[in-house]
C-alpha cells in the first residue's frame, strides 16, 4: 500500500501521526552532556583537563622537533611581512629587488594570465597555485566603465 492510499484511511492517518518517522522513541531521555548523546557532565571536567595536558605535550614536542635559529629560517617578523604581501609581490621580492604593487599590473601581465587561465585545461598537470597568482592580474574592471559609474551622480567614478 502506498503513502496516497494510506492517507484515504482516517486510522492509518492518525496511526502515522503518532509515530515518529525515524523510529526513535522520544521519551528517551539524553543521558549524555554532549548534542548527540556522548559524553557525561560528570566526568566533564576530567576530560578538559586531559585535554589541556594533551595539549601541553603536543606544545612541548613541537619545540624539542623546531629546528635552530642558523638553518637559513625567517625571524616571525620577516615571515609576517612576507606573508603580509600579495603572491604576485611575494614572487618578485624574492626574485630581485624590485616588486610590483596589485595596480601596476601591466597589459603584457594580463595578457599572460588570461593565456593562462584559457589554457589550464588543456595541459595533464593542473596547477592551481599559477592560477591563483594569476588572479590579481585579471580581476578588478576597467576604470572607464559604466558599472563603476552612478547614474545621476556629478562624480563619474565610484571610489571602492
Amino acid at each position: 500500500m502506498t503513502r496516497t492510499e494510506r492517507a484515504s484511511y482516517p486510522r492509518a492517518l492518525n496511526r502515522d501521526r503518532s509515530e515518529s518517522r525515524t523510529g526513535m522513541d522520544s521519551s528517551l531521555r539524553k543521558g549524555g552532556a554532549g548534542g548527540h548523546n556522548w559524553g557525561n557532565l560528570n566526568e566533564e571536567r576530567r576530560l578538559e583537563l586531559d585535554a589541556r595536558d594533551d595539549e601541553e605535550l603536543e606544545e612541548e614536542e613541537e619545540e624539542e622537533t623546531r629546528p635552530s635559529e642558523g638553518t637559513g629560517l625567517r625571524s616571525p617578523a620577516e615571515s609576517s611581512e612576507v606573508s603580509s604581501k600579495p603572491p604576485m609581490e611575494r614572487s618578485a621580492s624574492g626574485t630581485s629587488a624590485t616588486t610590483t604593487s596589485s595596480s601596476a599590473i601591466t597589459e603584457e601581465d594580463r595578457e599572460n594570465a588570461r593565456k593562462l587561465r584559457k589554457n589550464a585545461f588543456k595541459k595533464n598537470e593542473l596547477d592551481l597555485a599559477a592560477i591563483a597568482r594569476s588572479s590579481a592580474a585579471v580581476s578588478g574592471s576597467p576604470p572607464d566603465s559604466d558599472m563603476a559609474r552612478r547614474p545621476g551622480s556629478e562624480n563619474p567614478q565610484v571610489t571602492i
